[in-house]
């Protein structure tokens, strides 16, 4: 980063830290977020500033809380740890969310699961790569001779609606509980990427069954994350829903949410993680 560009904006972080010490009456709280600083766009960061703290990656004295915050497949603790040995450190036990850890503790915690064995399994499949946030799935038949490394193969999950949009659903957990849910609705151009071109806000009991709650609150805690965010697909063809991912640097709402259901759903959510700490 240029150093106009770091100056600049730590003059504003500055300057807003120092409205937030006004504001909170002489206090100015820290959260320790380490080893990466959250962007603006995440959810961790937006809480913060809702809640007027500051936050930082540099591993103060005594923080008011610790967050280990990574965006990595397969992560590491350690310097937060050692830095905070005896504090509590949200996410400190979520470390590994391969395709593959997603895929074992699935079946652990709903009783069955989305991958297959590509070289015996008849048909189309979903290949994608074993670590998180990629997005590169993409359809492919099966069987294959020699099936790519560091890639897993699902079923094909079929999560279109009546207008030919596939529905993905977002679900945050905080404190191994669900705030609320977002709907995101792509086009099959975009199926298996990030870009939605609309969201919509609900709680979990609209869009889930009481059962399918405590499934995915057991694979929150068999997971073992605190602060996260899942994605969800319910198959049409057995109604069953899915975890196919977990984002433990979780950005959000999502940009296509209207104002003022953003603004509902960041209070909610900012609710929950104040209760968690």
């Amino acid at each position: 980063m240029p150093l106009f560009e770091v100056m600049t904006k730590d003059l504003a972080c500055l300057i807003r830290e120092g409205i937030y010490f006004i504001q909170n009456g002489g206090n100015l709280p820290v959260w320790v977020a380490a080893p990466t600083y959250p962007s603006k766009k995440t959810t961790l960061s937006k809480i913060a500033r809702m809640n007027r703290v500051r936050l930082t990656n540099k591993m103060t004295t005594n923080p008011d809380v610790i967050v280990y915050f990574e965006n990595a497949t397969y992560g590491s603790a350690s310097a937060v740890q050692e830095k905070y040995p005896n504090a509590r450190i949200i996410n400190v036990d979520c470390q590994d969310i391969s395709k593959e850890r997603v895929h074992v503790v699935h079946q652990e915690a709903l009783g069955y699961s989305m991958n297959l064995n590509p070289q015996t399994h008849i048909g189309p499949a979903v290949e994608k790569s074993d670590e998180n946030a990629v997005h590169d799935g993409q359809e492919v038949m099966c069987p294959i001779e020699s099936p790519k490394e560091n890639t897993v193969y699902q079923i094909v999950l079929d999560n279109a609606n009546d207008n030919g949009e596939y529905v993905d659903i977002r679900v945050p957990i905080i404190g191994g509980k669900i705030p609320l849910v977002y709907l995101k609705f792509k086009t099959q151009e975009y199926r298996f990427t990030n870009k939605a071109h609309s969201a919509t806000l609900h709680t979990p009991e609209e869009i889930f069954s009481n059962e399918e709650i405590e499934q995915i609150e057991k694979y929150a805690n068999v997971m073992k994350v605190d602060f996260c965010e899942f994605d969800v697909l319910r198959h049409k063809g057995n109604q069953k829903i899915y975890i196919i991912d977990v984002n433990k640097t979780p950005y959000g709402p999502p940009d296509p949410l209207n104002r003022k259901d953003k603004v509902i759903a960041l209070k909610k959510l900012s609710d929950a993680f104040m209760a968690m700490v």
